[in-house]
């Protein structure tokens, strides 16, 4: 069985895998301000390990930030700390961060899904789906793809059901809307890694 990382270490592993993931410098000075705040806040409550109450609490002391991320609209002026508070989650529940969207324009895939993922996009654009439509398809995709990357999943045939349950539960909360979208282009990557 896993120990629980403290607050402490769990900071440590999550800014550690954002500076594998590229994040900027300035990107990173902010997440390492912001955590900080987060363990001063965690040492003032007697709390050792990082819980969603606990970031919640620090939400809604330090930001007047009270409502519900999962089932509201987030306020702009709050998005960047519940962001950050999410990641924390993301990363003590599954050990990776799930990215939410994509900045760059070209997405580099992963060589161990690159022929599944060719041929998902093959067999779409066969199916006469839009440019748009495909595109935000690929963008869910590539969110998944991610996420087994980061597991270490080296082929499509290693990939379980408890990955896709794990994954599915950290979309669900984030993208309940999304989530049978997001299932959908899950389950075609099977499909075309069977052709």
């Amino acid at each position: 069985m896993e120990t629980k990382l403290t607050i402490n270490e769990l900071v440590d592993k999550v800014l550690a895998e954002l500076e594998r993931l590229n994040y900027s410098h300035n990107s990173l000075c902010g997440f390492r301000c912001f955590y900080k705040r987060v363990i001063a806040f965690a040492k003032e409550k007697e709390e050792l390990y990082f819980s969603e109450e606990l970031g919640r609490a620090f939400l809604k002391e330090r930001y007047n930030c009270t409502v519900n991320y999962y089932t509201e609209a987030m306020p702009k002026s709050c998005k960047e700390p519940i962001r950050r508070i999410r990641i924390l989650g993301d990363y003590q529940l599954n050990g990776v961060i799930v990215r939410r969207i994509v900045k760059k324009p070209g997405y580099v895939k992963p060589p161990q899904f690159e022929k599944e993922l060719t041929a998902y996009e093959r067999e779409r654009k066969n199916n006469d789906y839009s440019k748009r439509g495909l595109r935000t398809r690929m963008q869910r995709l590539f969110f998944f793809i991610d996420y087994l990357d980061a597991r270490g999943v080296q082929n499509v045939n290693d990939i379980t059901s408890k990955m896709i349950s794990d994954y599915a539960k950290t979309i669900y909360v984030h993208h309940e809307k999304k989530y049978f979208i997001n299932l959908d282009n899950t389950q075609g990557i099977f499909k075309v890694s069977l052709l």
